[in-house]
């Protein structure tokens, strides 16, 4: 008897339902890409308890014949692709064939259609039956056909996907909580919106409309619609329509178009959020564009912050791969080199706009950051040079003359600043080097996590913020969360909240960046999972950790001596004071031994 068996055809769309639906939000990707193949113009969606109940797609485009919609339930049946040729010229969003099959192996799918010169549309029901054994395993498709039956026309399609993994129950257990999937349910329709800024699309929530982005002429226009006019301003364009800039730097080279947004360098962010890379239109996952975004930003913003960005690359089909992952979450370009030199110039150039234009005789060969450094460099004359050494010497009192001819001891300072971000102290017969950020997020981070020694401050004008749809949701959701870490956040509708008080530590923070990163916050810690019944308290030491770095004293911010002794008591009170909540040293302790070690003394 042989081992090896040819897997009945249900088991092998459950397998394939397993790589491309992971949770409700990829079967919202997979019909919004249907939707914009078919030409729609108005896309709506709908939900229910976060997808797990009902997700349900109504649109507007080309329809289908009744013929065409019994075929499309098959295992790989598609209009996309004929040839292999078409596979390595791909232009749609979706064409495996993979998506309506995979639903109904693992949910109940009413699908409702007709083109636009129908006089009768298709209604057809599909629902898995109980699972076959024996022969009629073998024989068993991918769902049974329940019923196929004529429809009023309506020269477009609707598709109901309901109970999603309702007979799967090994997979239904890992769906989080209602409101972290429909973030997720937000965040692609979001993604959908803004590379088809010609399309509107609408989105509800147990008939709550949480989306309604009417059609826009462009996306500087749909991302106001989605962001807000308040975030838009963080942003710095990339405009395709400028082709050739000073240095030779191109935003569209060999044919790659880039256009979008990136941020400024002080609208920064504590984690990944806001980043998103659209190929084709097609939203995905690159190494590459990141890390030239990250290249471009290297001299602007610290180590442990983030920049956020929108970008829109624009590439002929056979030049990049699109069918390297199941979800169709990645791709792989043929000249990776390339795009990442045009990625990073052009985010260069948006971040430093005058250093491009005063360039002058700066040779075009040379890389962006190096051509900005080199401008600079020629511009600081000797003169210049002259006046800042003076005024150095100066700013130091005369104390360095003074001790040398005069051999008077200048006056003893407790702490010492070594460079920007250190501060230097003599104690317990050595010497103690204190990061200040770290150090004071340490202390931040612990009175949030006590909440008692939280003092919350009445706002003398509350001050309203828009955000985003999915953020707005979160925020919400967990108003009375953030109300016992002093922040009263209040529903104003149309996705704008009021806030009322602030903690005490947090004054003249920025909100809407606070209100983000506690939102990624909510979802980062929902969406892992990792702490099970304890995910309030994680949760907790979560945001406490984000708002603490919202207003840690940041390295270029000179403390006097009186602020240095009360930080240095603050931390010395704190439960673990030698490390800030990211894991970072707060303060390093070398002793005289230690010393007599390096100067070989000892």
């Amino acid at each position: 008897m042989t081992k090896i068996s040819i897997l009945p055809e249900f088991l092998i769309n459950k397998i394939a339902a397993g790589e491309v639906i992971e949770r409700p939000a990829s079967v919202v990707r997979e019909l919004l890409d249907n939707s914009i193949d078919a030409g729609a113009k108005n896309i709506s969606v709908e939900v229910l308890y976060g997808g797990k109940k009902l997700i349900r797609v109504a649109d507007d485009g080309v329809g289908m014949s009744r013929e065409d919609a019994s075929l499309c339930f098959e295992r790989h049946a598609t209009s996309k692709i004929k040839t292999e040729d078409d596979l390595f010229n791909i232009s749609t969003l979706g064409f495996r064939g993979e998506a309506l099959s995979s639903l109904t192996s693992v949910s109940k799918v009413t699908l409702i259609t007709s083109t636009a010169n129908s006089h009768t549309g298709t209604k057809i029901e599909i629902g898995l039956p109980t699972m076959p054994t024996g022969r009629q395993a073998d024989k068993a498709g991918a769902g049974e056909k329940k019923e196929i039956s004529d429809a009023p026309p309506l020269a477009g399609t609707i598709i109901e996907v309901r109970d999603l993994f309702y007979n799967t129950p090994a997979r239904r257990k890992f769906f989080k909580s209602t409101s972290t999937e429909l973030s997720h349910i937000i965040e692609v329709v979001m993604q959908k919106a803004i590379s088809y800024p010609g399309i509107s699309f609408s989105l509800k929530h147990n008939n709550n409309e949480l989306i309604n982005a009417v059609s826009a002429k462009d996306i500087r226009e749909r991302f106001k619609q989605l962001y807000g006019e308040e975030l838009f301003n963080e942003f710095l364009e990339i405009n395709p329509i400028k082709q050739n800039i000073s240095n030779g730097v191109k935003r569209e080279r060999n044919g790659v178009k880039l256009y979008g947004f990136v941020s400024t360098g002080n609208f920064t962010r504590s984690t990944r959020s806001y980043q998103f890379v659209f190929v084709n239109r097609r939203p995905v996952k690159n190494p590459t564009v990141s890390h030239a975004v990250y290249s471009a930003y290297r001299d602007l913003i610290p180590k442990d912050r983030h920049p956020a960005f929108f970008l829109f690359l624009e590439i002929a089909p056979g030049k990049v791969d699109v069918n390297v992952h199941p979800a169709k979450r990645e791709v792989r370009f043929e000249t990776p080199s390339e795009i990442h030199k045009l990625v990073e110039l052009a985010v260069q150039e948006a971040l430093h706009p005058q250093q491009y234009k005063t360039a002058g005789d700066i040779p075009a060969s040379m890389p962006a950051y190096e051509a900005a450094h080199t401008a600079e460099n020629v511009s600081f004359g000797e003169q210049s040079v002259c006046e800042t050494l003076e005024s150095t010497f100066q700013s130091a009192g005369g104390l360095q003359t003074d001790f040398f001819s005069e051999k008077i001891t200048p006056a003893v300072r407790r702490y010492f600043h070594i460079g920007e971000s250190f501060v230097a102290e003599s104690a317990n017969n050595g010497l103690t080097i204190i990061d200040q950020h770290a150090a004071h997020e340490r202390v931040l981070y612990e009175k949030f996590l006590r909440k008692t020694s939280i003092e919350a401050e009445t706002l003398f004008l509350p001050i309203r913020t828009e955000l985003s749809a999915r953020e707005y949701n979160i925020v919400i959701k967990h108003s009375d969360f953030l109300k016992d870490l002093g922040l009263d956040v209040e529903d104003f509708g149309a996705n704008n909240v009021i806030v009322r008080t602030m903690p005490k530590e947090l004054c003249k923070a920025d909100i809407k960046g606070l209100l983000i990163d506690i939102a990624s916050g909510i979802i980062e810690e929902e969406t892992t999972g990792i702490r099970g019944d304890t995910g309030k308290q994680g949760l907790l030491e979560n945001i406490a950790a984000r708002l603490a770095c919202h207003k840690s004293v940041r390295g270029s911010e000179p403390l006097n001596n009186e602020e240095l002794s009360q930080l240095a008591a603050d931390l010395e009170k704190c439960e673990v004071p030698d490390k800030c909540p990211h894991g970072r040293p707060t303060r390093i302790f070398i002793s005289l031994d230690d010393l007599n070690r390096m100067f070989k003394r000892k």
